[in-house]
């Protein structure tokens, strides 16, 4: 079964943007944000003619308090009305927010997600998910199949220090339900993300753990960073070409 690969629309500055040039780019996925107007049927159509499947939703997801944590209920019913079948989410909470308190309403938000046909895929962000450890004792502690870990290649070194992404991936595999592709320098809380295969990240790696499990996506492209910002959209579209070139090169695209 082919890989799902996928692009989050930021890297043009728009949803509409984006869903016109990906195609252009090779690209049939697409990551997007809620519609700020709530018509997440019109937000499909949008993307059907521009020839673009919605791979996954992406937003926050706010646990200080039970009305925070529900803010997601209208973003998870959207997704389920037009088949979007995962949400990546930043989850948050203050570090006075009680550990025990956001992880219930994690669970509390798995089971909604999971009535609509709908995954929930937590970002490698702190304090829920900073690392394959982290992420592992927060998703065991949900233990609910449609809240996953979103792993992400390049945050891995970008939070964590002597760290590198195989090694965590390998911990973590099981729980994965989402894959940001992204490339770093390595360093510690750098934001020089270049072109995918130019950094760091073992790639091919990471798609022979993941294919060892069945994984086959979405993995989604982050391009971010001060190696794009600045650029034109013909520029974006350049960069966003090569980290495509790259994937092909590596047999994991057609």
């Amino acid at each position: 079964m082919s890989n799902i690969i996928s692009c989050r629309v930021q890297v043009f500055g728009s949803a509409e943007e984006a869903l016109r040039r990906f195609p252009e780019a090779g690209i049939r996925f697409a990551e997007v944000p809620p519609p700020p107007d709530g018509d997440y049927a019109a937000l499909a159509r949008k993307a059907a003619d521009a020839g673009v499947t919605l791979a996954t939703l992406a937003t926050q997801f706010h646990l200080e308090s039970d009305e925070a944590a529900a803010k997601l209920d209208p973003v998870i019913v959207g997704a389920g009305e037009i088949g979007v079948p995962k949400i990546f989410v930043s989850a948050q909470a203050p570090t006075e927010t009680p550990w025990e308190d956001a992880v219930r309403r994690m669970c509390r938000t798995a089971e909604f997600a999971a009535r609509h046909g709908v995954v929930i895929c937590m970002e490698t962000h702190p304090r829920f998910g900073t690392n394959a450890e982290v992420a592992r004792k927060t998703l065991e502690a949900v233990d609910h199949p449609s809240f996953r870990y979103n792993f992400d290649t390049a945050n891995i070194y970008y939070y964590n220090e002597d760290a590198d992404t195989p090694t965590e991936l390998e911990k973590v595999v099981d729980l994965v339900g989402s894959v940001h592709l992204k490339d770093t320098d390595g360093g510690y809380r750098s934001g020089n993300f270049p072109v995918l295969g130019q950094g760091v990240v073992d790639f091919p790696a990471v798609f022979r753990i993941l294919g060892r499990a069945g994984f086959t996506g979405p993995y989604t492209m982050e391009i971010e960073g001060g190696r794009v910002q600045g650029l034109s959209p013909d520029q974006r579209l350049d960069f966003l070409k090569q980290c495509v070139a790259y994937l092909q090169g590596i047999g994991v695209m057609p």
